[in-house]
């Protein structure tokens, strides 16, 4: 399979898996509707959260395998997938303690993840160019 078709996968997967988050958020901020439908989207959209998740983890590492021709290097996609990996942990830490920062600090590098992934699709190269690494 090409590793292309494997990152719009990733994307997709990534947009599903947060897209409980901001659809509540741009809920409360336009439309503040509280109909039915809308909630149970949100409550199904929840219970796929993780499935997708862990989908985008095992799809994007693959990605990067593909992409990289099994070298490792430092890479934009390498800082996603750790900012990624410490959101899904941050979430594990939350859903298993019920730790409140640790679900502040899963919110946040849900964040800095599509941050960094923004970077990854408009500049894949771009540590290499800024830093001069490779």
């Amino acid at each position: 399979m090409d590793f292309r078709l494997l990152g719009w996968i990733s994307l997709g997967l990534a947009i599903v898996s947060a897209s409980p988050y901001w659809l509540r958020t741009l809920n409360k901020w336009t439309f503040k509707t509280k109909k039915k439908w809308f909630t149970n989207l949100l409550r199904e959209l929840r219970k796929i959260h993780k499935i997708t998740g862990l989908l985008l983890a095992g799809i994007a590492l693959y990605h990067g395998y593909l992409a990289l021709n099994n070298n490792i290097k430092l890479h934009t996609g390498t800082l996603v997938y750790a900012a990624f990996l410490l959101t899904v942990l941050l979430g594990v830490v939350h859903f298993f303690k019920k730790d409140r920062r640790a679900f502040k600090g899963h919110k946040v590098m849900a964040l800095v993840s599509f941050l960094l992934f923004l970077l990854h699709l408009i500049e894949p190269w771009a540590l290499g160019k800024w830093f001069g690494i490779w």
